[in-house]
């Protein structure tokens, strides 16, 4: 007997699923960081403008306003000269993330402490919203909810099926 066959072998489409796994993950990576910003933000109030402008850097990358109104002194440029943000949308190594640091001496210490109990020794004044803040673990918490929530994109229509005769 004889027999006769055509088989079909999967291939996919590496570079398209790359890059379309690119824009979806650069996509989510933004989404994620303003879901954090939004739950940071929450916990942190505006007095000078100082805390809250520690977080603009980051936000510039997806254009996002953050929003400060100084009740009392402009620090907006103190806080902004106090920070570093960034964000990293990498297709070659597949890393998409964002960090945030911040040296502004009141932020680290209200994120802590609650200063009208335990004042912060470089400062002389009641602060409008008693800490600790715990803005990180706010943050983090509500990045990972959405993260969860996050899939990769589906393989299926990056695949082409190449025939193999026998």
């Amino acid at each position: 007997m004889k027999f006769t066959a055509q088989f079909s072998v999967p291939r996919i489409d590496v570079v398209a699923y790359r890059s379309a796994l690119d824009k979806h993950m650069a996509h989510a990576i933004a989404q994620g960081l303003v879901v954090w910003l939004e739950a940071i933000l929450a916990e942190i109030p505006v007095w000078s403008g100082a805390s809250r402008a520690t977080f603009t850097k980051l936000a510039s990358h997806i254009s996002y306003s953050i929003p400060i109104a100084p009740v009392a002194v402009d620090r907006i440029g103190m806080g902004q000269a106090s920070s570093d943000g960034g964000m990293v949308t990498d297709k070659q190594t597949g890393e998409y993330s964002f960090t945030y640091s911040t040296t502004l001496p009141w932020l680290i210490w209200n994120e802590y402490h609650n200063a009208n109990v335990e004042p912060d020794p470089s400062l002389f004044y009641r602060v409008i919203k008693e800490g600790p803040y715990n803005f990180q673990a706010v943050g983090a918490r509500a990045f990972l909810r959405f993260a969860d929530n996050v899939d990769l994109l589906p393989v299926k229509p990056h695949l082409r099926a190449a025939r193999v005769k026998s």
